[in-house]
């Protein structure tokens, strides 16, 4: 599993302590310009926080809050009580992945059921082990009626061997029995064309994932991990 945020607040945090105190609330603007100087990631948007006093940033690694004097930063799921302990985080998560899976639909590579009640989208890499005992229970899957929509997740990052492999897999000709194949430690042929892997991966990023398999279900609430098809098809059932 892979945590590169971890590492980045960490560095970030130990450097905005250096920072002399000030109590002075900073604008929204000014809060992407700095934290996005000791950030190695970029902030993609800087709003009000549910909670008062601290900012909501949405970067390329997932959501975090700031105080508005620019001083603190932190991840983490931010809850509401008066609700019965709702997951705001996860909410906005949600919001985020319907709108950015929008991107990528057409790049997607799917195992349809016949008779299709849901669709989920899998980030997957060929090399991850729970990845591959998904795949082989597809048709599992495809008969309570759960079609598979595949996206890329290369969990060594970019320009790293699963990098490579799943770019020849989408640039096959046959990308469903490239993708199997793949998963089996079948060969396949090096590709050379333009892939979205690259935009899965960030995309990915962006909604917290850090390891695979992770499932996004039709609301865009994310399953991390391996769910068997009955388990996945109650899954689905309670989400609405």
């Amino acid at each position: 599993m892979r945590l590169p945020s971890i590492n980045y607040l960490a560095t970030a945090l130990a450097i905005t302590f250096a920072f002399p105190a000030v109590s002075a609330d900073i604008s929204a603007e000014q809060a992407k310009s700095k934290f996005e100087s000791l950030l190695p990631f970029k902030i993609k948007q800087v709003s009000e926080a549910p909670v008062s006093g601290f900012y909501q940033l949405e970067s390329e690694k997932g959501i975090f809050y700031a105080s508005r004097d620019g001083e603190y930063i932190f991840s983490g799921s931010l809850h509401q009580f008066s609700d019965g302990l709702l997951n705001l985080t996860a909410l906005r998560q949600r919001a985020l992945a319907n709108d950015q899976m929008k991107a990528i639909q057409d790049e997607l590579i799917v195992f349809p059921a016949k008779d299709e009640k849901y669709r989920v989208t899998v980030f997957t890499d060929p090399t991850c082990g729970y990845c591959r005992k998904l795949h082989s229970e597809i048709e599992g899957y495809n008969a309570l009626g759960i079609t598979i929509a595949y996206a890329a997740f290369p969990r060594g990052g970019i320009n790293s061997d699963m990098d490579r492999l799943l770019k020849d897999v989408w640039c096959s000709k046959d990308q469903n029995q490239a993708l199997t194949d793949s998963k089996n430690d079948i060969a396949i042929a090096r590709g050379s064309c333009e892939t979205p892997v690259d935009e899965m991966y960030s995309i990915g990023e962006s909604l917290g994932i850090n390891g695979t398999p992770a499932i996004i279900l039709p609301n865009g609430e994310m399953v991390p991990g391996y769910r068997p098809p009955e388990q996945l098809l109650k899954t689905l059932e309670n989400a609405g």
